[in-house]
């Protein structure tokens, strides 16, 4: 069975999302967005990065280890009308 790369997006969860190898995969997915969607995104402790990426992409979920910086993410993620659950 093959997918219809016209109407089939692979989704993608990012590790890391705001080290060197996470925005370097954020980059290639950037150039070819018809073949990939940021399903979900983490971070260890770069909230501010990982809030722009989350503005940019919309992931459906984000995470960080640390409750307190989860939940600032999710606070500044509501006060721009972001659905992603983080």
């Amino acid at each position: 069975m093959s997918l219809d790369p016209q109407t089939t997006r692979q989704r993608v969860c990012i590790l890391g999302a705001t080290g060197s190898v996470g925005t370097s995969t954020l980059d290639v997915i950037a150039r070819h967005p018809q073949r990939f969607e940021v399903f979900a995104l983490t971070a260890h402790s770069r909230i501010d990065e990982l809030f722009a990426q989350c503005l940019q992409w919309r992931p459906r979920y984000a995470a960080m280890p640390n409750a307190d910086h989860a939940q600032q993410l999710r606070e500044r993620l509501r006060a721009e009308g972001v659905a992603t659950e983080v």
